[in-house]
């Protein structure tokens, strides 16, 4: 089971960030390349209709990774109480 963020050391959040944003460079990357195939290969516009609806399977990766960084971040803010 997976651990909450705030259960993570720093160097785990830091690790599943680059790693969460290695798959989504990849996947858009994936995606990218998919959809200058079927460009090229003047495939029908039927086919056209999985690449377009990629990028919504993109939303967990991308919704994890703004979590990710957002607990980061509050670590790194300075402590008010000082």
């Amino acid at each position: 089971m997976m651990k909450k963020w705030s259960e993570l050391s720093l160097a785990e959040l830091n690790k599943t960030k680059s790693m969460l944003k290695g798959t989504l460079i990849g996947f858009i990357i994936f995606g990218v390349l998919i959809t200058l195939a079927l460009f090229l290969l003047k495939a029908k516009l039927v086919l056209f209709i999985p690449a377009m609806v990629l990028p919504i399977t993109w939303l967990p990766i991308y919704s994890s990774l703004k979590s990710v960084n957002e607990e980061i971040r509050l670590r790194h803010a300075p402590d008010a109480n000082r």
